[in-house]
């Protein structure tokens, strides 16, 4: 408990000081420091590759991990959807989308930076505590920059409606994780927990890994990783006509790395939706990993 609680406060902390901290940077810094982000993140996934190497290198703990986590944002993404789902809007003036392809650019990247760990680890047993560094510390740099991120959102109006979308989009984790526990032989605070990073698996992995285990921290990952693939999807083919459910999809991503998708897929209307909902989301997930990692 002790363990859970100095941790939330240690992320809690990172974050604020980032903000303080973006609060006084000009512009061009602040600039800097939210670019290097995508970079951050990539180290980031190298460092869980390392981590994760041992589990990922016993196939068959590796392949039920894989399966499981497929299965619980698949759920999550059917759940959530379901929820948010509205009367189609009518397409006007409908573009070009650009290739699946390119919109998985980024997701393509992430597994590959976090494969190339895996294999690091797997044949070299190479880790970052022989050079003095860990997992943590970049999740730590990562926070900082997102913590002057969040120094550009605002939001000016709320609707009820703005705040449905983040409120059913916790509702549809908790309906698809108790609905997990109950086809598999995880209890509901361990399907509640792997969960609960709400699509931020940068965040997800290393935290769980931290606080539980590290196979926990591996599902927890490939959950958030496998969320973010069926958001992406969603987004391409059925964002213009359902963009409330595309935005809760997105789940804490919304108003980073899958904001670019919601731009292109839908209307511009919705992306205060977009930016609020995963605001909302990104800063739930850590005190929702930790408050469910104490109920273990």
């Amino acid at each position: 408990m002790q363990h859970a609680v100095f941790a939330i406060f240690m992320l809690l902390a990172v974050l604020l000081i980032g903000w303080g901290v973006g609060t006084q940077l000009p512009l061009s810094l602040r600039q800097l420091a939210i670019k290097s982000l995508s970079s951050i993140v990539l180290l980031l996934l190298l460092s869980m590759g390392l981590d994760f190497a041992e589990v990922f290198s016993q196939s068959q703990i590796g392949g039920t991990i894989i399966y499981h986590a497929a299965l619980l944002a698949g759920l999550t993404t059917l759940i959530t959807g379901g929820l948010l789902f509205r009367k189609p809007n009518v397409v006007k003036n409908q573009t070009e989308l650009p290739s699946l392809l390119s919109a998985f650019g980024g997701c393509l990247k992430a597994i590959s930076a976090f494969i190339l760990g895996l294999a690091i680890g797997h044949f070299t047993h190479f880790t970052l505590g022989v050079i003095g560094l860990s997992s943590n510390s970049i999740l730590y740099l990562m926070l900082f920059c997102v913590g002057i991120d969040l120094v550009g959102f605002r939001v000016t109006t709320l609707t009820r409606q703005l705040v449905t979308v983040p409120l059913l989009a916790l509702l549809g984790y908790v309906i698809a994780a108790l609905l997990f526990s109950s086809i598999t032989n995880f209890t509901w605070q361990q399907s509640l927990l792997v969960a609960s990073g709400l699509g931020w698996f940068s965040l997800s992995g290393p935290m769980v890994h931290q606080l539980v285990d590290v196979q926990m921290g591996a599902l927890a990952f490939m959950t958030d990783f496998f969320r973010e693939l069926l958001s992406i999807v969603f987004l391409y083919f059925f964002g213009r006509r359902q963009p409330l459910a595309a935005v809760g999809l997105s789940g804490a991503a919304a108003m980073d790395s899958a904001l670019p998708f919601i731009k292109q897929n839908c209307d511009a209307a919705y992306i205060p939706y977009a930016i609020f909902s995963g605001l909302v989301l990104t800063l739930t997930a850590p005190f929702l990993i930790t408050l469910v990692a104490t109920l273990l």
